[in-house]
């Protein structure tokens, strides 16, 4: 298909909902972070970041941006 090599490529963007649990928005609770668990790390699906500390904050290139607050009642 790409017999000599890729000479451009097309780039695409999309958005992601994720709800957080109260404002606990640490890495640690969103279904984008994965826990390596053999390798000892956690990763960042979305940007590919190894996450050094996902109990404690996000990582440094987390594109999420919170918009608002639910509350159940």
């Amino acid at each position: 298909m790409f017999e000599r090599g890729v000479s451009y490529y097309t780039k695409a963007v999309g958005m992601v909902q994720v709800s957080f649990p109260e404002d606990k928005t640490l890495c640690q609770f969103c279904p984008y972070c994965r826990d390596e668990i053999g390798l000892k790390r956690a990763k960042c699906l979305l940007t590919g970041e190894i996450l050094a500390h996902p109990f404690v904050g996000v990582g440094g290139r987390c594109p999420l941006e919170i918009i608002e607050t639910e509350e159940n009642h």
